[in-house]
């Protein structure tokens, strides 16, 4: 198997674990290799530990790839990774994460980083890109669910009896049930006519059942009620009871929750409790109906302990990636809302959007509460319109007046906020522009000081001159110009410190360029000996006819590999004689635990090398690298990442490597 290297191996033909990984190729460029490694198998054995998902050659997906995307080609294999589990996103555990970055594909899953319970702290920021990239693929998720609606309306286009009918129609209402609600209105309505047709009661009764909670679930609610009171519970079966019983249950609890009057409000609250006791009679304790009734009913009252662990039973009944996982999640953040766990809400929400993004449902309610919950103070107002938006759009495609309406106030709210935003924007650009008149104001006078005091300072430097040509007639008056000279002192004084500090650097760097200088000298000397002790070894052989001896010298790289050796001696050498406490001040600039510590006392390694030259003016990567002899790109990374263990700003971390040793 293999793929790409980024970073996670030294380039240039280098790797850092060389029984790990055998390089295949490298391109052009040297910033990336392919190679094939056993390590890549490690790796895949623990992403399976932590439930993610992979195959080889062909790729199915679970519910969403995540931002790095990898592909089949003929030559390469790159891996792409999804999620299994949802919920088994965002909690932090350190230590993990620590080895995972180290890793070929660390940064494919450095956002997830806990696997089980919700006992720590949620990473929201990671959950919400996660959340903008899935609804930046919106449109691709609707035009799958689109493909697979078409399929099926093909084959109810051509079925060829009521009963085929009623099959794929009822799964086309299956589909725009959450997607189209006048699509699934209309091909529920097939399903009975279908059923009546054929006479089976059994059928109609369920589509009529079908239909009067779609009707309640969208905001029709007489409508539903009519259709409800249509059917004669004497025919139904337990299971019909069950689903008769959940949607007039669902039917008052929506009219009671948005109802405006108080009596009428508690009317239909006490039939949707009446309702909900004889159902929750009917369900076994360990059902998924059940709980989720439970968890609600628990919340409603109060009971958010109690309805948190119904909930947890709930959760494990609900299949990830499914529409009731959705409306489990959603549940589940009501209950934290109560709780005032506002973070833990948030997640939820998150969970429930990413599902309902996921599988193309336009009938949700997570977006929009959660675009709701970002409105508070701690939120993120920008953030909010962005999600308030898209709810809308989706809403919109759902087409129920109903979730328009429950939408108006929040796009209410976001655009007070943003006028208050926009006001408050306005204020504060009105105080810039005072403070900036009040600047330029000053800034004018000052001009006007300055330009005063020059003209002043030319009258004064004519008096010297003259006073200079009459010195010895002028004694008196010199004097009396004391005060001006004293200034003018002083002003030297400072042109001195920086002269003195001038002269600290360049003698600084004189020390330094003294030092190389005798040591190139000797070293082109002994250079120059080698050379000629080599050229009299080599004319000794070949006057004796030992040619192969000497091709076995000229072939070998180990000559070359010793002077490298010996020239990376002398320069650890010298540099460390000019600069003793180099790599104690070095180390100081890195973050606690990044030190850099040499394999041998008074050498370097090659981080350190790299900054020891930068640190004698040595700045451009290409003639770092010739004298490395390292590829430029690999010195550009290996700089990049020593920076991004800088303690401060990693921008100024070079300039401050460039002042170590210099002495004020």
């Amino acid at each position: 198997m293999y793929g790409y290297c980024y970073y996670a191996f030294d380039c240039g033909c280098k790797v850092r674990h060389k029984n790990s990984a055998v390089l295949v190729h490298q391109d052009a460029h040297m910033d990336k290799c392919l190679f094939y490694t056993h390590r890549f198998f490690l790796i895949i054995s623990q992403i399976q530990s932590f439930l993610f998902f992979c195959q080889y050659r062909q790729f199915e997906k679970v519910y969403n790839p995540i931002e790095c995307h990898f592909s089949l080609s003929d030559k390469k294999l790159k891996v792409i990774i999804w999620y299994f589990h949802e919920k088994e996103l965002i909690l932090q555990k350190q230590s993990e994460d620590t080895k995972m970055r180290r890793s070929l594909l660390a940064f494919f899953f450095i956002m997830f980083s806990s696997l089980s319970g919700w006992a720590g702290k949620v990473n929201l920021d990671s959950l919400y890109r996660i959340l903008d990239t899935a609804i930046d693929s919106a449109a691709i998720y609707k035009q799958q669910k689109l493909d697979h609606i078409s399929v099926i309306e093909k084959q109810y286009a051509s079925a060829r009896n009521d009963q085929e009918r009623y099959q794929f129609a009822l799964s086309l209402y299956r589909e725009y049930i959450a997607f189209i609600n006048d699509s699934a209105l209309n091909y529920i309505q097939v399903c009975m006519e279908c059923a009546e047709r054929m006479g089976r009661k059994d059928l109609q009764t369920q589509s009529e059942l079908a239909l009067a909670y779609q009707l309640a679930d969208t905001g029709f609610y007489p409508e539903a009620e009519i259709h409800f009171r249509a059917i004669s519970k004497n025919q139904l079966t337990d299971e019909m009871m069950i689903t008769y019983l959940t949607g007039m249950n669902h039917l008052y609890g929506e009219m009671g929750y948005y109802s405006h009057d108080k009596k009428l409000r508690e009317e239909f609250y006490a039939k949707s409790s009446a309702i909900r006791d004889s159902l929750l009679q009917l369900l076994p304790e360990d059902s998924y109906s059940y709980n989720s009734l439970k968890s609600i009913e628990l919340n409603n009252q109060g009971k958010t302990d109690e309805a948190l662990k119904c909930s947890d039973i709930w959760m494990k009944l609900a299949k990830p990636g499914t529409r009731d996982y959705a409306t489990m999640s959603f549940y589940r953040s009501e209950i934290y809302r109560n709780q005032g766990d506002v973070e833990m809400e948030r997640y939820w929400l998150i969970m429930s959007a990413l599902t309902d993004i996921r599988h193309a449902i336009m009938d949700q309610a997570a977006l929009w509460s959660l675009a709701n919950s970002l409105m508070n103070e701690d939120g993120d107002p920008d953030r909010a319109y962005k999600y308030m938006d898209f709810s809308w759009e989706c809403i919109s495609y759902f087409s129920t007046h109903m979730r328009s309406w429950l939408v108006s106030p929040i796009l209410t709210r976001i655009n007070d906020k943003y006028k208050q935003n926009l006001h408050q924007a306005n204020t504060n650009l009105i105080w810039t522009i005072a403070a900036i008149s009040l600047l330029a104001v000053g800034l004018l006078m000052l001009l006007f000081y300055v330009s005063k005091k020059r003209r002043q300072l030319a009258v004064i430097r004519n008096e010297l001159k003259y006073a200079n040509d009459e010195l010895g007639e002028l004694n008196n008056q010199l004097s009396a110009k004391n005060n001006d000279l004293s200034e003018a002192n002083q002003l030297l004084s400072e042109i001195n410190e920086q002269l003195r500090q001038a002269i600290i650097h360049l003698n600084d760097s004189n020390r330094v360029k003294d030092e190389y200088i005798a040591k190139f000298l000797s070293l082109c000397s002994n250079y120059i000996d080698k050379l000629d002790i080599y050229r009299i070894k080599i004319n000794r052989k070949l006057k004796a006819g030992q040619h192969s001896d000497v091709l076995r010298m000229t072939s070998s790289d180990q000559l070359k590999e010793d002077e490298l050796k010996e020239l990376f001696d002398h320069f650890d050498t010298i540099f460390l004689r000019l600069f003793p406490t180099f790599v104690e001040d070095f180390n100081a600039l890195l973050k606690p635990g990044e030190a850099i510590i040499p394999p041998e006392k008074h050498h370097l390694n090659t981080d350190l090398r790299i900054f020891a030259l930068i640190r004698l003016g040595i700045e451009e990567s290409s003639k770092i690298a010739e004298f490395l002899r390292y590829s430029p790109n690999s010195i550009y990374a290996y700089r990049a990442r020593i920076k991004s263990k800088a303690v401060g700003n990693r921008e100024e971390f070079e300039k401050q490597v460039k002042e170590i040793g210099i002495k004020g």
